[in-house]
């Protein structure tokens, strides 16, 4: 128990420092928002602030934490038909991979240029598509490989995207600053759903932090829209209406939300003294709250290995183990050279 809370404790502060030096702001603008659940109620969502670059995890329905992929830099989770995990690495490389419950995993797009794919944005369709926002567009990949733009609809400022089994696809539009939330139907037609939803603080507006993220239809057939300002989940009803569904507490906030039989499960971060999370909420249809999981509150019960490492190692690392070769070599050469007849 003490040498998890002595990791936990360097990680935060390793976190920290890295915000610091990078003069990010804490939340940095773009935490994970991607959280799925299986038929069995496990629970996979996506986190940037552990494991290097970042960690895909697997919260098993009884409570138990697995580490499916580390140094990895997701933002979103999807379940493929069959249940397997889909995400994408979205940090110098972007690559869409799949996961499968035997151990598996398959290469479903991989570009370096984010203008062919962005991974940090993007998400994977109930229909088997690979969709992305680049460049103020929505984009889609299909089965066999063919890119093409979804809609004319450009973008000021998008930071997530959503796609649901009737082909439409969703995406808030934050660079208005007032926050609205577009569909964009299969043929390309664009829709504002509802706007005015990022709410007014006693501040600046901050572009970075006052924005909407995840989003997802929820069992009643409303759209649901993260939305960090104001530290809720908005509820779209017809006609533009909304209300607010949820609210975080205790400075927490919402980046993701998703639906399982009437229950919906949310993802939280909280920004004190550092980045705080991840943190999974349920609010079952009773509107009763259970806190199923808080990363620096968690005790293991198992271990469990990640399935994969699929990011580059970070250049701290490269330059550590360079440094070892060279003490090797400089101990070598003085050795051999204590050996050589003097003159």
């Amino acid at each position: 128990m003490t040498k998890t809370i002595y990791r936990k404790t360097w990680e935060r502060l390793i976190v920290l420092l890295t915000v610091i030096l990078t003069g990010n702001t804490l939340l940095w603008g773009h935490p994970s928002w991607g959280i799925a659940v299986d038929k069995a109620r496990n629970v996979y969502f996506a986190d940037i602030t552990h494991n290097g670059m970042g960690s895909v995890w697997k919260l098993t329905h009884d409570g138990n934490l697995e580490l499916l992929l580390r140094n990895f830099h997701a933002h979103n989770v999807n379940l493929d038909q069959n249940g397997n995990v889909v995400t994408a690495h979205g940090e110098n490389n972007h690559t869409m991979i799949r996961l499968h419950g035997s151990g598996n995993m398959d290469t479903l797009c991989h570009r370096m240029d984010y203008r062919e794919f962005s991974g940090g944005n993007s998400c994977y369709s109930p229909l088997g598509e690979i969709v992305f926002s680049a460049e103020g567009y929505f984009w889609r990949i299909d089965s066999t490989g063919t890119r093409q733009r979804i809609s004319n609809h450009k973008f000021k400022w998008n930071q997530t995207v959503y796609a649901d089994e009737m082909g439409n696809y969703y995406g808030p539009e934050i660079g208005d600053s007032l926050g609205t939330l577009i569909k964009i139907d299969g043929k390309g037609k664009a829709q504002i759903l509802a706007t005015n939803l990022i709410t007014k603080l006693d501040r600046p507006f901050d572009p970075h932090a006052d924005i909407l993220m995840g989003i997802a239809k929820g069992c009643d057939g409303h759209m649901y829209i993260a939305e960090l300002a104001g530290k809720r989940i908005i509820r779209v009803l017809k006609n533009q209406n909304v209300e607010t569904f949820y609210t975080s507490d205790n400075g927490w906030f919402p980046t993701g939300i998703t639906f399982l039989a009437g229950d919906a499960y949310i993802l939280e971060y909280r920004d004190k003294n550092g980045i705080e999370g991840p943190r999974i909420i349920k609010l079952d249809e009773s509107g009763t709250r259970r806190n199923l999981f808080t990363y620096e509150e968690y005790q293991p019960t198992k271990t469990a290995e990640p399935i994969e490492q699929m990011a580059s190692p970070r250049p701290m690392k490269l330059y550590i183990i360079f440094g070892i070769i060279l003490i090797g070599g400089a101990i070598v050469f003085g050795v051999l050279r204590s050996h050589l007849p003097s003159n």
